[in-house]
């Protein structure tokens, strides 16, 4: 930030007690879990004046596990380059991978918990995944290869699994139990985010990921952020679009914030804290580039997320080939 932004966020978080200056990782509500290692700094100032000067609810909690040195190295930027990737990764992928997908809708015993979705819902969110991975959304947008289709949907009651969240006792329970497939099957939970206090969009697991623990590999999403849900500003369906880029291989792109090599892709201008709304404007680091608002792994509102860049596709590409193959 430059110094009349420090200066700014300095008298805006004096002046609103109770903002919060970084967000809590759903996996450090677990035991001995860790702390996120994101703290962004408030230079949205009008937009987040506007909203009473706090993060949104549904975005004031991590949606993957801290991101480690071990997560940067898993695949370093050199693999993902466009002459390697043309040479070692796109001959060994088709020109169509179609990822089978495993839907298990959880059911509470509350009103409105008792029937979160059924079959036509779930091929709905199947569509909206098919069609932003298609680059469907905007014009801009890089397509993929991948897409996705439905292979099964179960229904399974059980209040404790409906609210449990990333990394918690009863979401491993409930992934041990339901788990379906191989590393190229994408395992679909939709329940209800966590406790009623702790409402989280959705959560996934990155791909190098998977060995260590196959059957805790997949998405899981709120039902409240698909279309029609009570996730004001993220019930559009975008949240399975991020949360798959997170389950191909995708970083946030405010990865690492104006430091370092940030979500190890290269045309996605670096970012210093995420956005949730729509700041076309918005530029929080000195690199060249404004910040990517309308990315799908950025944290806007889902009417402003459209798009993933070609680096971010040849990323996905080799971390498929690597450890999804």
């Amino acid at each position: 930030m430059t110094v009349l932004q420090r200066t700014l966020f300095l008298l805006v978080s004096i002046a609103l007690t109770g903002v919060p200056l970084a967000f809590t990782s759903p996996a450090s509500a677990s035991p001995g879990a860790s702390t996120a290692a994101l703290v962004p700094c408030l230079t949205d100032l009008a937009l987040r004046a506007k909203h009473g000067g706090v993060v949104p609810a549904w975005r004031r909690h991590a949606d993957t596990a801290d991101v480690s040195q071990a997560d940067l190295d898993a695949l370093p930027a050199r693999e993902t380059r466009p002459g390697v990737v043309a040479r070692e990764v796109e001959p060994q992928l088709p020109a169509t991978v179609v990822i089978p997908v495993h839907v298990h809708v959880i059911k509470g015993r509350h009103k409105g918990e008792r029937k979160p979705i059924g079959p036509r819902r779930a091929q709905n969110l199947i569509t909206i995944l098919n069609n932003g991975m298609a680059g469907k959304q905007s014009p801009l947008s890089a397509p993929t290869r991948y897409r996705f289709s439905l292979k099964k949907v179960d229904w399974t009651k059980r209040d404790g699994w409906y609210h449990a969240f990333f990394n918690g006792p009863r979401d491993r329970k409930m992934k041990h139990r339901l788990h379906r497939g191989n590393s190229r099957t994408l395992n679909l939970y939709i329940n209800g985010g966590g406790p009623r206090d702790y409402p989280v969009l959705g959560y996934s697991r990155f791909p190098w990921q998977y060995a260590g623990a196959p059957y805790l590999d997949g998405v899981t999403i709120n039902v409240d952020s698909l279309p029609g849900g009570r996730a004001t500003n993220y019930n559009l369906g975008d949240t399975l679009i991020h949360e798959t880029g997170h389950w191909l291989g995708l970083l946030h792109t405010f990865q690492g914030g104006c430091e370092g090599g940030g979500d190890l892709v290269s045309d996605t201008p670096a970012e210093a804290e995420p956005s949730f709304y729509c700041q076309t404007t918005r530029d929080t680091c000195p690199a060249p580039g404004l910040d990517p608002v309308h990315n799908f792994m950025d944290y806007s509102q889902d009417a402003c997320m459209n798009m993933l860049t070609p680096g971010q596709v040849r990323r996905i590409d080799t971390a498929f080939e690597k450890w999804r193959m």
